[in-house]
């Protein structure tokens, strides 16, 4: 009976402790795509290289057409302040992880003209660090 009592009170502080690190992970990746969306609200291209993989790209949906810009692309835009400049309000949708070295967060950025809907795919870079790797963007008036 006893051991049954240890094995249980072992179970559940490994169970606390998992949801603990989930719950602080999904807070990490939740953390870089908010830190992407603020890049370009306040037109930060170093917050910005710091999040984006330099090969990522980014395809934007907008007035039924896509666009694609690499990561150098949209960061310059942003540098030159041909992009951003106006604070959105972020709204988690989704986050979730694909596998250890993947995860998926969605959310919508919006400001008083647009309505973002971003997904976002992030990956461990060789530095053990999250990066987004990749972005889908659809963008509508408000």
């Amino acid at each position: 009976m006893k051991f049954k009592k240890t094995f249980i009170t072992i179970l559940v502080f490994a169970l606390a402790f998992t949801t603990f690190n989930a719950q602080e992970s999904k807070a990490k990746i939740k953390e870089i795509a908010a830190q992407f969306v603020k890049g370009a609200d306040i037109q930060d291209a170093t917050l910005l290289q710091k999040v984006l993989e330099p090969n990522s790209i980014q395809y934007v949906l907008m007035g039924g057409k896509f666009n694609i810009f690499t990561a150098n692309q949209y960061i310059t835009m942003v540098e030159e302040k041909k992009l951003g400049g106006k604070p959105r309000k972020i709204t988690f949708k989704h986050a979730e992880f694909l596998s250890k070295n993947l995860a998926v967060v969605v959310l919508n950025a919006v400001s008083s003209e647009y309505d973002f809907l971003y997904q976002i795919s992030l990956g461990i870079s060789n530095n053990d660090k999250w990066k987004i790797i990749g972005v889908s963007t659809e963008i509508n008036g408000i």
